[in-house]
């Protein structure tokens, strides 16, 4: 097994996001995109949360019941080596500069910022309440992740046409979080940390976003191939969907 510390390459990444596209999984998992955020979210969040509360949601969007199909051991060791990597490039961003991390839709502009933002949502859900007191004490934060990941925000995104306005606010809400939270475990004994969170509430329904681009729908030029991988792949800029 490969050092979980090493970054996913561009080939790594495309095994991940074909793994997560398998008929047992398609539609109800998420693509990378959402994948990154939610992980993100976990990683700069109040609290540590452990695989196996957070993996379920990765294989099952809506309920988190949905069970991968591995070919064998060394498959399912596969796929959580990768997993566990993606994750891990995400915290090392956060550790050595916040402002540096770039989410993937401006990286690649065939992922969509409603699939991130939609992924970020869901990974608040494990420590619900003390994002709650986040969001009511600082609610200028919640905005960019609210007016792109759910229906009704991006209905109104899409009327007002400001969508490239929430995707330039979620780096910088991302930094801030970040702090937010970092200061925050800082203060408490290591024991201690997210007691007073109380974990096992009820969570508040993340609505899915729909009105995009699915990953795996036709592409509109008509080629027959998926949207990802013909038109999105050519696209120089950074997508909804």
């Amino acid at each position: 097994m490969s050092d979980l510390s090493q970054p996913l390459s561009p080939a790594e990444l495309d095994e991940l996001d074909d793994f997560l596209d398998v008929p047992e999984l398609e539609e109800r998992s998420m693509d990378l995109s959402a994948l990154e955020g939610y992980l993100t979210a976990i990683v700069i969040g109040p609290q540590t949360v452990m695989p196996s509360r957070w993996l379920p949601w990765v294989w099952d969007m809506e309920e988190g019941r949905a069970e991968p199909a591995f070919d064998n051991l060394d498959h399912a060791n596969r796929i959580m080596n990768l997993l566990m990597r993606f994750m891990n490039s995400i915290a090392r961003a956060f550790m050595d500069d916040p402002a540096s991390f770039a989410p993937i839709y401006w990286r690649e502009a065939h992922w969509g910022a409603a699939e991130w933002c939609e992924g970020f949502l869901l990974g608040t859900q494990f420590n619900d309440e003390a994002w709650s007191l986040l969001w009511v004490g600082k609610p200028q934060l919640a905005t960019p992740f609210l007016r792109l990941g759910t229906d009704d925000g991006i209905e109104i995104t899409r009327k007002a046409g400001d969508a490239d306005r929430w995707m330039e606010a979620v780096e910088p809400a991302l930094v801030e979080i970040h702090a937010f939270w970092r200061a925050r475990r800082a203060s408490q004994p290591a024991e201690l940390v997210g007691d007073d969170f109380h974990l096992g509430q009820p969570r508040t329904p993340v609505t899915r976003a729909t009105l995009k681009v699915g990953r795996n729908d036709p592409c509109p030029c008509g080629s027959g191939k998926k949207y990802k991988k013909c038109c999105g792949v050519s696209s120089g800029s950074p997508t909804l969907h």
